[in-house]
C-alpha cells in the first residue's frame, strides 16, 4: 500500500509539473522567470531530497500507528501527522528553493542574462515568487491527495466498537461549528463584574491605580471561571445562542463537555450531574431522567435530540450538580468547565472533504508567505544569510501566538491603543520614582515588543490542522481573510522592501 501510494503521488507530481509548464508557456518575462524556477526546482538537490522525503514519508505514516488504539484516535493522529509533516517539509523546501534560486542567479552571473532582456527587477522578483507559489501549489495538491486517500482508507478499517465507529463518522470526519455558552442573564452577569471592580477600587484604590487594566481582566477571568463552575447542591444555566437550527428537524447538534474537579485531592475523580434542555429533563429512560456520571479531564460528546434543537436558534442547557463524593473524600465534587473548550455546542455544517480542502488552501497560503520571505531575503543577502533570515522569520511566525500570550501577560496593557500607551507610561514613571529602573525599562520595552508582534505574521492563529483533526469547521470567510494577508498583504510588503534594496544592489560586485 505504501509503495502504491508513493507511486501514485509521483505520477501526480509529473502530470502537475507538465501542466504548470504549459501554463507558463507564454511570452511574458514574468512567466519565463517563473517557468525557469519550476525547472530549477526539479534539478536542485536540496529540494529533490525533501521532495523524495515527502513522497516516501506520507504513505508510510499509517504503518507507524498502533492498531490496538481506538480508530478515532488513529485517524486524528494520521491527519495531524500527515499534514504537519507536509507543512514542515514543504516549508524547508520553499526556503531552500527561494533563497537558492535568487542567490544562485546572482552568484553564478545568470541574472545578467535574465535582466538583459526587457525585464525590470521587480518583474524578476515577482516571477520567482510566482514560480515557487505554483510549484508549492502542485506539491500541496499531491501531498494532500495522498493524505486524504490514506485517511479514508484508515477510517474504512475496523473500529474497536460501535462507539468508536460513531466517533470517527460524527466527531472526526465532519465539519462542525462550535458555539460557546453565554450567561442566562447577561445584564446581571455584567453588573456583578462591574460591582466587584467598583468594590476593589473603593477598598484598595492605590493597588487598583497601579494596574487598572490587569485588575479588571483578572476579575473578569475569575468571574468567568466561577460561572463555569457548578458547586455542590447548585445548578447553572448555560445559553447557546445563534445555532441556526430553528425549524431544522435534520440538524445534527452535539453537546461536548470536559468536566474538571478542583476541590478534591483525587486524580481523575468522577462527577455526577443532571441535564435539562430548554427546561425538559434529558436523557430519559422509561420516562425517568438519567443522571450522567463521567470521569473528569476527559472529553465527552452527547448527540442531542432534534426536538428541542429545532424549536429555536437558542438552546438552554441547565446543569445540576448531583453531589458525587469520591472514595476517600468527605465532600462532593464541584464540577468545573474550562472557559473556551470545556463546554460547548457543536452544530454540523458540512463534510470532511470541504473542510480538508480549506485546510490545504491555508497551508498553501502559508507557503506563499514563506516563499515571499525567501525571495526577499535572497534579493538582499548572500545565500547563508538569506536562509538564516528566512528561517528566523518563519520561526517567529510559528511562535508569534506564544510570544503574544507571554508578552501580553508580562506587560500590563490597556483595553485600547491609547490605554496601552497611558498604562505603560504611568507604570514606567512610577517605577522611576521608586528607583526601579529595570521595571521602568521593561515597561518602555513593551512599545518595541508590541510593534514587532504587530508586524510579525502568524502561521498558527487559525489552528487549521487541529480544527480539521477534531471535526471543527474552517469557515470560508476566515480562509479568505487569511489568504488576503498571507498571499497579498505580507508578500507585497516584503516584495516592496526587497525591490528597494535589490533595485540598488550592485549585482556585478555581488556575483564576482
Amino acid at each position: 500500500t505504501a509503495l502504491a501510494g508513493a507511486t501514485a503521488m509521483a505520477a501526480g507530481f509529473g502530470l502537475g509539473l507538465a501542466l504548470i509548464r504549459r501554463l507558463l508557456g507564454g511570452p511574458s518575462g514574468i512567466a519565463g522567470v517563473a517557468r525557469a524556477v519550476v525547472d530549477e526546482a526539479v534539478r536542485m538537490r536540496s529540494t529533490l531530497v525533501l521532495l523524495i522525503l515527502l513522497v516516501g514519508l506520507v504513505p508510510v505514516l499509517p504503518l507507524l500507528l498502533d492498531p490496538a488504539e481506538r480508530l478515532a484516535y488513529r485517524v486524528q493522529f494520521l491527519i495531524s501527522w500527515a499534514l504537519g509533516a507536509t507543512s514542515l517539509i514543504l516549508g524547508f523546501l520553499t526556503i531552500f528553493l527561494a533563497c537558492g534560486s535568487v542567490c544562485g542567479d546572482i552568484d553564478s552571473g545568470r541574472i545578467h542574462m535574465t535582466l538583459s532582456k526587457p525585464l525590470h527587477r521587480w518583474e524578476y522578483l515577482l516571477g520567482k515568487w510566482l514560480g515557487i507559489v505554483l510549484y508549492d501549489l502542485l506539491l500541496v495538491v499531491v501531498a494532500g491527495g495522498g493524505a486524504y486517500t490514506l485517511v479514508r482508507m484508515l477510517a474504512a478499517g475496523p473500529a474497536i466498537d460501535a462507539a468508536d465507529r460513531e466517533a470517527v463518522d460524527r466527531q472526526v470526519l465532519v465539519a462542525r461549528r462550535k458555539v460557546a455558552p453565554e450567561p442566562d442573564n447577561p445584564q446581571e452577569y455584567a453588573a456583578a463584574i462591574a460591582a466587584a471592580i467598583a468594590r476593589l477600587e473603593a477598598d484598595s484604590p492605590e493597588f487598583f491605580a497601579t494596574q487598572p487594566a490587569a485588575t479588571r481582566r483578572r476579575i473578569e477571568s475569575e468571574y468567568r471561571r466561577q460561572w463555569h463552575t457548578v458547586t455542590p447542591d447548585m445548578e447553572t444555566t448555560f445559553v447557546f445562542r445563534r445555532l441556526g437550527t430553528q425549524g431544522r428537524a435534520d440538524a445534527e447538534v452535539q453537546l461536548e463537555v470536559e468536566p474538571r474537579v478542583t476541590n478534591v485531592d483525587v486524580d481523575l475523580a468522577e462527577v455526577r450531574f443532571a441535564l435539562w434542555l430548554n427546561g425538559r429533563p434529558w436523557p430519559l429512560a422509561n420516562g425517568v431522567q438519567v443522571e450522567e456520571t463521567l470521569p473528569s479531564r476527559a472529553r465527552h460528546v452527547f448527540d442531542l435530540p432534534a426536538e428541542p434543537v429545532a424549536e429555536s436558534d437558542e438552546l438552554r442547557v441547565r446543569v445540576a450538580n448531583r453531589n458525587l463524593v469520591p472514595p476517600g473524600e468527605t465532600r462532593p465534587t464541584a464540577i468545573s468547565f474550562a472557559p473556551g473548550d470545556g463546554l460547548r455546542v457543536l452544530v454540523r455544517t458540512g463534510g470532511f472533504e470541504a473542510n480538508f480542502i480549506r485546510c490545504l488552501v491555508l497551508l498553501w497560503g502559508k507557503l506563499a508567505l514563506v516563499a515571499a520571505a525567501g525571495v526577499a531575503a535572497g534579493a538582499m543577502f548572500d545565500l547563508p544569510s538569506a536562509i538564516l533570515a528566512t528561517l528566523v522569520l518563519a520561526a517567529g511566525a510559528l511562535g508569534s501566538e506564544f510570544f503574544r500570550d507571554a508578552l501580553g501577560t508580562y506587560n500590563v496593557v490597556g483595553e485600547s491603543a491609547w490605554g496601552r500607551v497611558a498604562d505603560r507610561m504611568a507604570l514606567a514613571a512610577g517605577s522611576l520614582r521608586e528607583q526601579q529602573f529595570y521595571e521602568a525599562f521593561r515597561m518602555l520595552l513593551g512599545f518595541v515588543t508590541d510593534f514587532v508582534l504587530w508586524l510579525l505574521p502568524s502561521l498558527t492563529s487559525d489552528a487549521a490542522i487541529r480544527r480539521l483533526a477534531t471535526g471543527i469547521t474552517i469557515p470560508w470567510p476566515d480562509v479568505l481573510t487569511r489568504l488576503s494577508l498571507l498571499c497579498i498583504v505580507y508578500p507585497f510588503a516584503l516584495g516592496a522592501i526587497a525591490w528597494l534594496v535589490f533595485d540598488r544592489r550592485d549585482l556585478v560586485r555581488s556575483s564576482s
